[in-house]
C-alpha cells in the first residue's frame, strides 16, 4: 500500500512539473508572436472605412515593421494628406470609396484631382504584382506631339505651344504606331465609364477616377482559409497570419492551440497510463 501511494505521489509531482514546463514553453513561444485581430483594427479616414485587407499606412511603425493587411493596400490618413491616399505602385491615388461587399476600390489620380480645369494624367498604374484588376476604359495619352497621330483625338487644353497632346480610347491606337521622336511621353489612364470622348468630356472622366476589383491574394490563401488575416513583415519579408487566439503565425492558423488546457488533458492521460502501468508492474 505504501509503495502504491509513493508511486502515485511521484507521478503526481511528475505530471505537475511537466505541465508547468509545457505551460511556460507555450507562454514563452507566444511572447514574440503576441498580436491579434486587435492589430487589424477598423478605422475611419475622412469618411472612408478602413478595414482588412486595407490598413493604415500612417500607423505603420518602422521599428516594428509588420502590419495586418495586403501588400500595397496601406492607406495614408496622416494630417498632411487632405484625402485618404494609397500608393499601389508608388504613385499617389486618392481613395474615393471602398465597397467591401463587392470588392470595389474607387481611385482618382492625385495629379488629375489638383490640376484645375485641365487634368494631366502622369502615372501608369501597373497591376501585375498586386491582387487588383479593372474592367474600365483606358485612355492612352501621347503628350507634346509635334505631328498629329493617325486616328487619335486631341486633348486641346493640354496643348503646349505648337505641340499637341493626343489620346486613344481602349487601345484603339494602331499596332505599328511610331510615336517615338514625335511625342515626348505616353501615359495610360484608367477611367470609370465608357462614353463618347469626342470633345473635351475626357476631363470629367479623368476627374471621376476609376474602379479596381481586388481579389484574394494568392500568398494569403492558406491564412484566410484558416480564418486568419494576412499580414507582412517588411524586415524578414515573410507573410504572416494573424489568428483569433492572439498569435501571429507563418502561413496559416491551423494547429494553433486555443489554450493550454489541451496540453494539460494530454499530460493527465499520460499520467494515468503511466500510473496504471507502474501499479501493474509492482503488483506482479
Amino acid at each position: 500500500m505504501f509503495e502504491n501511494q509513493l508511486i502515485s505521489s511521484f507521478f503526481l509531482y511528475y505530471y505537475f512539473f511537466v505541465s508547468l514546463f509545457f505551460s511556460l514553453l507555450i507562454s514563452s513561444a507566444n511572447i514574440d508572436t503576441q498580436s491579434s485581430h486587435a492589430y487589424c483594427p477598423n478605422s475611419t479616414c475622412n469618411g472612408i472605412q478602413i478595414s482588412y485587407p486595407f490598413w493604415r499606412l500612417d500607423n505603420y511603425n518602422a521599428s516594428a515593421p509588420q502590419y495586418c493587411g495586403y501588400k500595397g493596400f496601406g492607406i495614408d490618413c496622416s494630417k498632411d494628406q487632405p484625402h485618404p491616399t494609397i500608393y499601389p505602385t508608388g504613385d499617389a491615388f486618392y481613395v474615393k470609396n471602398i465597397d467591401y461587399n463587392n470588392y470595389f476600390l474607387s481611385l482618382v489620380d492625385i495629379d488629375a484631382l489638383y490640376n484645375g480645369q485641365c487634368p494631366r494624367a502622369r502615372h501608369n498604374l501597373t497591376l501585375e504584382k498586386l491582387p487588383l484588376s479593372d474592367s474600365d476604359s483606358k485612355l492612352s495619352f501621347y503628350f507634346n506631339c509635334t505631328d498629329p497621330l493617325p486616328g487619335a483625338l486631341p486633348a486641346k487644353c493640354l496643348k503646349s505651344g505648337e505641340n499637341m497632346t493626343y489620346f486613344y480610347v481602349d487601345g484603339a491606337e494602331p499596332e505599328d504606331l511610331k510615336w517615338f521622336g514625335i511625342c515626348e511621353e505616353k501615359v495610360v489612364a484608367r477611367v470609370m465609364e465608357r462614353r463618347s470622348f469626342q470633345k473635351d468630356n475626357w476631363i470629367g472622366a479623368i476627374r471621376g477616377g476609376f474602379v479596381l476589383d481586388w481579389r484574394h491574394a494568392a500568398e494569403c490563401g492558406q491564412c484566410e482559409e484558416s480564418h486568419g488575416r494576412c499580414g507582412y513583415n517588411n524586415s524578414t519579408r515573410i507573410f504572416l497570419c494573424y489568428c483569433h487566439d492572439g498569435t501571429v503565425k507563418v502561413n496559416h492558423c491551423k494547429g494553433t492551440p486555443k489554450n493550454s488546457c489541451c496540453i494539460h488533458i494530454l499530460l493527465f492521460k499520460i499520467y494515468l497510463i503511466s500510473l496504471n502501468s507502474s501499479l501493474f508492474i509492482f503488483s506482479t
